[in-house]
């Protein structure tokens, strides 16, 4: 039987990715200019600069022009529908176990999913699983963030009362976050640099609790973040990893695990669901798939007086 609905009682579950894409920010003029591949040791590197440098390793990171793969879902405690919507689900007791042949368009977003085994089945324009794009190699960092007099001036104003500034120093920081290196540990078969993150201020903004950064070209293989929302009559939270890995000449997220709790009066929902990719292809192009195009908003007639 269907659990009581919370507000509308369809999640959707495209957002598994959103608490990684936009919690990254630098402070104090980093410039997006390619960085070279650093030979120091963990111990002359400070967490900020692992931090710093692996945002200018993702940011750099080249970009297929689309990705086709097979997306394996499971989860539970909701029920899965993939319609011209797009992925919707439905707070239901019971497991759900859902395969689709996806293909992707980096440059917009846009997405094609196949259900895999349901023949009468027509292809929805979403997919759970977010393989690439220029959020997702920058973690959400487009550009860097100067703090207030970081960059550098090459004069003082007219107006300046006191000593002319013939020089600036330019300070590269985490801006939103407390950032310590946990140390260099293991991630499956492959070493990372640990770092765990703290939010100064308003961590539902900046909700990024671990980054996992391999040392020897700064990539981010693994991030985790969380977020609570409290209300009036209700209260959630909800947690979510990702996983990169290589495809080809590609750094691609090849893995989502998300869980999510809601409390609203008498009714407590609690859900989960791991996306995995698999059978991962970069073509240049797609011949044959047409992806959905947005419609222009219709302009209203003037009336005639």
């Amino acid at each position: 039987m269907a659990a009581p609905a919370l507000g509308s009682s369809r999640l959707r579950l495209g957002f598994a990715l959103v608490f990684a894409v936009g919690c990254l920010a630098t402070a104090a003029g980093a410039d997006d200019a390619p960085q070279p591949q650093p030979t120091a040791t963990a111990a002359a590197l400070t967490p900020e600069k692992i931090y710093l440098r692996a945002i200018h390793a993702m940011k750099d990171a080249p970009q297929p022009p689309f990705v086709t793969f097979r997306e394996h879902v499971v989860g539970r405690n909701f029920t899965l529908r993939c319609d011209s919507d797009g992925m919707n689900a439905t707070l239901h007791h019971g497991d759900v176990i859902a395969t689709y042949d996806v293909w992707f368009r980096t440059s917009d977003g846009s997405a094609l999913s196949q259900p895999v085994g349901v023949a009468s089945a027509k292809p929805c324009p979403a997919t759970l699983l977010t393989p690439a794009g220029s959020a997702v190699a920058s973690l959400g960092l487009p550009q860097a963030s100067p703090t207030p007099g970081s960059a550098p001036t090459g004069g003082a104003p007219d107006s300046q009362i006191g000593p002319p500034i013939i020089a600036a120093v330019r300070v590269d920081g985490a801006f939103y976050y407390h950032i310590d290196l946990v140390g260099l540990e293991k991630l499956g078969a492959n070493d990372v640099y640990h770092l765990k993150l703290r939010a100064y201020r308003d961590p539902d903004t900046h909700p990024l609790t671990d980054l996992y950064v391999d040392p020897a070209t700064f990539l981010v293989r693994e991030a985790r973040g969380e977020v609570a929302g409290h209300y009036v009559i209700a209260s959630g939270r909800f947690a979510g990893v990702i996983d990169f890995d290589r495809v080809g000449a590609y750094w691609l997220v090849q893995r989502e695990h998300f869980e999510i709790a809601a409390n609203a009066l008498l009714v407590h929902a609690r859900m989960m669901a791991t996306i995995d990719g698999s059978d991962f292809t970069t073509p240049s192009e797609l011949p044959g798939i047409a992806f959905p195009t947005p419609r222009p908003t219709p302009t209203p007639k003037a009336t005639p007086a």
